[in-house]
């Protein structure tokens, strides 16, 4: 408490302006934080407590836990919709929640602050007593074994605002899984004294189950079935959890204390999950990566018991360098809440058996999204959303290449996918093959980039060599470009066959052929690198005859039109908001510009007097000579794709147009973070008319944003991760405090 008699905050600033971007104090952080405060429940979910293939549990801005998918059902989350948190104060019964169960009061307002992947929230009630929740998982940049950890962590801080000692009672409630007939389960009480950490483990099934604890309690304990489910009602705490039955698949534990006047305490809670064997879409068995460091839940929870602190600190400490750059406020909230789309979307599978391609690292990948469009590693989305990985953990970029290159046909075609829902093993080809093996080929060498590592780009030259050639046969008209070809029947738009993929283009387009061109010179380079003077003649003779053929074709004077098939006579000046996309392509590995200067200026003039102007909320994907949006491809041309419109961001950055370039990006993430309030279900296409989500929700390619600060600072992949870049001291602040192993 201050001198003027009010409280202090328990985890941040009290009455924050409620959402809008701000700075402010928060607690583990040595200077000032970014972020925006929500009130009333009113953003869509919460922060996402997960890591890396682990499943998560929401944690949602009205005080509840919302979608989780810890049981292994990612496609189809199921939604808990109830209060985790109860407290009985001197006989009164709070839920620490808003909307609470009929007859009991709940919390009067939440502040939320969600920062990937912690979020925090102080209530406020009608006791005298101050309550705050700091909820993290395991996260830390750069390290992706602790970032597989399948727990999450409770810090419950309570201060008596009164004269006079408070009676407690503290309970967290978990619903657990859903309960099948005549399904066994076996409860086990566990008290480990080493590390202060008492509570139960349910088991059920082979070898699954979790753990709900309480870390050093005081006082007495309770152990019960979970509250406000299967007839067990919150009014329980009043008098004190009953013994859960055999069958009943929620847990509760309570702490009774007593809490002084002026005094706060911290209770911290453990909920663990292990549930490491499952079957994807096609019906094949799987084993989680966790199950190499974890052989049941009750370790998972000593292992975060001992170590919780630290990986905390860890956590907040790579939080704090982006908060202390110089970037534009929205951004830093923007490159630490992108990060969540790691836990909704990502699969981490791993087994010893010997027959299993991928090694001991196991095979990483993150869908295109489990709950908008659920199809294992699109690329032409990995393609703009793999950034995180490529900069902060490289040896799990490696596994997903190598299992586009392990899935590579005898072609040299790269499959568009590795399977459907959560499918690992079964790949979709001709499917947007006009740019897969394009982008394959310029993710091998960002990763080269990344890395350093040239045995690396030996071991995967030839697959390289094997797409350039694929590519190549897609050139029908032999002018040097890869044409575009739609599969969509006649008067239908699906499907378009290319990334916009209810858009069908004809011919010569200025996205597929600018990709192309881009793929060409980094394939030049790499074979450059490698000394193969041969492949470096062959890339840099098609690559030049493309050029010619593509400003001949699609220049019109102003700007690149969007497509040309001379050869059908079918023609669009439609002015693609992307249109550059090679030029993008180019620059983020230094390998300089693609297209005639005086064109880039141009066309990029053009891409700001129609496509920008044309909306509040970002920049329209496709706009006709007049500026009207273009409806040929419905929402795919007319309304905003987030991941490419981050790239025109980019490219008007790299093209010394600040101004414009922040402004695009700075308008669509407000109209996520603020205006729609979807910090955490980042929607695929938002709309020009008002931002508000369209189609695609945690999208994938949205992450690209963490290529946005190497094109505010000028700089390419290898730059941006050299020796005191932003990616470099990010992962030398994680060093701290390493975990202790169980």
């Amino acid at each position: 408490m201050t001198m003027d008699g009010k409280m202090e905050p328990v985890l941040f600033q009290r009455d924050l302006p409620e959402c809008e971007f701000t700075e402010f104090d928060a607690e583990g952080f040595s200077s000032k934080v970014t972020g925006v405060i929500h009130r009333g429940g009113r953003a869509i979910g919460g922060v996402p407590l997960g890591g890396l293939g682990t499943g998560y549990v929401d944690l949602n801005t009205d005080g509840r836990l919302g979608k989780c998918t810890i049981f292994n059902n990612w496609p189809s989350p199921r939604d808990l919709n109830c209060p985790f948190l109860g407290l009985v104060l001197d006989g009164q019964l709070r839920v620490l929640a808003l909307k609470p169960p009929e007859r009991i009061k709940g919390s009067i307002d939440i502040e939320y602050w969600g920062h990937y992947p912690v979020a925090d929230l102080q209530y406020k009630t009608d006791l005298p007593v101050d309550i705050g929740v700091r909820a993290f998982s395991p996260f830390v940049l750069g390290d992706s074994e602790i970032s597989n950890t399948p727990a999450l962590v409770m810090k419950v801080s309570l201060m008596n605002s009164g004269e006079r000692n408070l009676s407690c009672r503290l309970a967290f409630s978990f619903p657990g899984p859903v309960r099948r007939d005549q399904e066994v389960f076996s409860r086990i009480p566990l008290d480990v004294k080493v590390d202060g950490l008492t509570g139960i483990e349910l088991k059920h099934g082979r070898d699954s189950g979790y753990f709900i604890g309480l870390l050093n309690p005081e006082g007495r304990i309770g152990l019960g079935p979970a509250l406000g489910m299967d007839g067990s009602p919150w009014e329980q705490l009043t008098d004190g959890v009953k013994t859960a039955p055999s069958d009943h698949p929620g847990s509760t534990i309570t702490n009774d204390f007593t809490l002084a006047p002026l005094v706060q305490k911290r209770k911290t809670f453990v909920l663990a999950w292990f549930y490491p064997h499952f079957r994807d879409s096609d019906g094949k068995p799987h084993e989680l990566r966790y199950l190499k460091r974890f052989k049941d839940a009750a370790q998972v929870a000593e292992f975060v018991a001992a170590n919780n602190e630290g990986l905390l600190k860890r956590t907040l400490a790579w939080q704090q360098v982006i908060y202390g750059e110089n970037y534009p406020i929205w951004l830093k909230d923007g490159l630490v809440n992108g990060l969540y789309s790691l836990a909704k979307n990502s699969l981490w599978v791993y087994s010893d058996r010997p027959d299993d391609w991928w090694g001991p690292t196991g095979f990483f990948t993150h869908s295109e999204s489990f709950t908008g469009c659920a199809i294992t590693e699109t690329i032409v989305c990995r393609f703009h959303g793999h950034f995180p990985c490529l900069f902060f953990f490289p040896e799990l970029e490696l596994s997903t290449l190598k299992g586009f290159a392990h899935y590579q046909l005898r072609t040299g075609e790269i499959p568009f996918c590795f399977g459907i829902q959560t499918g690992l093993t079964r790949p979709f080809y001709y499917c947007q093959h006009p740019i897969n093996s394009s982008q394959y080929v310029q993710m091998v060498y960002r990763y080269y980039l990344r890395t350093g590592d040239k045995d690396f780009l030996r071991d995967f030259f030839p697959s390289v060599k094997e797409a350039i050639q694929f590519a190549k046969t897609l050139d029908n008209d032999e002018d040097g470009l890869v044409n575009d070809h739609p599969h969509a029947p006649p008067g239908e738009n699906w499907p378009a066959n290319q990334f916009y993929d209810i858009w069908p283009w004809f011919g010569t387009s200025a996205y597929v052929s600018g990709i192309w061109l881009g793929t060409l010179k980094i394939a030049q380079a790499i074979g450059e690198a490698l000394g193969d003077a041969e492949f470096v003649t062959e890339c840099s003779s098609i690559f030049e005859r493309g050029r010619s053929a593509f400003e001949q074709k699609l220049w019109n004077g102003k700007y690149y039109r969007l497509y040309n098939d001379p050869l059908n006579r079918r023609l669009s000046e439609v002015c693609l908001a992307n249109q550059l996309m090679g030029e993008w392509c180019s620059r983020i590995v230094a390998l300089g510009r693609i297209f005639p200067p005086e064109h880039v200026e141009s066309a990029l003039d053009s891409i700001g007097y129609l496509n920008f102007r044309g909306t509040e909320s970002g920049i329209i994907n496709g706009c006709l000579p007049n500026g009207t949006p273009d409806n040929s491809g419905t929402t795919h041309s007319s309304e905003i794709f987030v991941g490419e419109s981050f790239c025109v961001a980019m490219t008007m950055l790299h093209n010394n147009r600040k101004e414009i370039g922040l402004e695009i990006a700075r308008r669509m993430y407000e109209s996520i973070a603020l205006r729609h309030r979807t910090p955490w279900n980042q929607y695929c296409i938002i709309s020009a008319a008002n931002g508000s989500p369209v189609w695609g929700s945690d999208y994938y390619s949205n992450m690209v944003i963490w290529a946005l600060p190497m094109a505010i600072d000028g700089q390419d992949i290898k730059t941006s991760s050299s020796e005191g870049s932003l990616i470099d001291r990010i992962l030398r602040a994680t060093r701290i405090m390493r975990p202790t192993a169980k």
